[in-house]
């Protein structure tokens, strides 16, 4: 399957990009609707849930997820995870946060790997159906997010990330074989 990922689209784009070939659509909200504000000023949580909304509408599938360890708050991933259970998101990505220097984001403390796998959790049993995808931030994990798949993952992005080094599909294989995944 082929997934844009192309920011805020108007209906007659989105109905371009399916009718040539594009049968998922990629646009996170990024975080609550209440924490949104704190990380994005380009545009509103409001804009992103109505593409969701116009993807959907013309026959795409959506992927939508966000980023945690921002300096949201439990509820703020809880609410997350509710607004996507709403939305009926087929696949959700999870991203833990790198800092990075020079950026905004540059002092905060890294997530624990506790904290992600409770994240994980609490999204899975909030979307007990979607695609529950980590993103960035398996590096954290000592055994390459090996956890993450006990705890409520079931797919992955494999691969560097916008800005950070990810797992590679090498690891990524091997890991789930020895897992017992069928690849």
């Amino acid at each position: 399957r082929l997934c844009g990922s192309s920011g805020l689209l108007s209906e007659e784009a989105l109905i371009k990009l399916k009718d040539a070939g594009c049968s998922m659509y990629h646009e996170n909200i990024e975080t609550s609707k209440r924490y949104f504000p704190n990380i994005c000023t380009t545009h509103t949580y409001e804009d992103k849930i109505a593409v969701i909304k116009l993807a959907k509408k013309v026959g795409m599938t959506v992927c939508s997820g966000g980023i945690i360890g921002m300096g949201e708050t439990w509820e703020d991933r809880i609410d997350m995870a509710v607004s996507l259970s709403e939305l009926e998101i087929t696949s959700i990505p999870i991203n833990a946060l790198i800092p990075v220097k020079g950026t905004a984001f540059e002092t905060l403390t890294p997530l624990t790997e506790d904290e992600i796998i409770r994240t994980v959790a609490l999204f899975r049993y909030i979307n007990p159906t979607a695609y529950i995808r980590m993103a960035a931030g398996r590096n954290y994990f000592k055994d390459g997010g090996r956890r993450l798949f006990t705890s409520g993952v079931n797919a992955t992005i494999t691969g560097d990330m916008l800005t950070t080094v990810g797992n590679n599909t090498a690891q990524d294989r091997a890991m789930l074989k020895d897992m017992g995944f069928e690849l």
